[in-house]
Formats: C-alpha cells, sequence, structure tokens
C-alpha cells in the first residue's frame, strides 16, 4: 500500500523531468468504507503549464 510523503500543492522535482513542479492532488481509490491512495500524484510544471500524472516515489522536495 502506497503512503502519502507529500502534501498538495508542494513544489517538487521529478526524475527525468526538467522544472519545478507543483502536486494539484494525489490519486485514491474509493474501497467500501476507506480511501486508499494509489501513489500517483496529479502534477503541474510551473514554467509550461503542462500538467500529467507521475509516481510519488519519482519526487523530490524542490
Amino acid at each position: 500500500m502506497a503512503v502519502q510523503k507529500f502534501f498538495d500543492r508542494t513544489k517538487v522535482t521529478i526524475k527525468g523531468q526538467k522544472g519545478i513542479w507543483v502536486i494539484l492532488n494525489h490519486e485514491s481509490i474509493q474501497k467500501g468504507a476507506t480511501t486508499k491512495i494509489t501513489g500517483k500524484v496529479k502534477c503541474r510544471n510551473e514554467e509550461t503549464g503542462e500538467v500529467k500524472f507521475c509516481n510519488e516515489k519519482n519526487c523530490e522536495l524542490a
């Protein structure tokens, strides 16, 4: 099970990607009464405005 390392709106760098990225939100799945975090985050590049999903394990604090 994945563990959330960063809060939303945190500035991070992503391995293999240029620039500073901002975490918009964490992807989660509703399973019955519990919510499970998948480990994927939706990020936006501050310079270009590009939005993409990436693995939270590849993120480092900027």
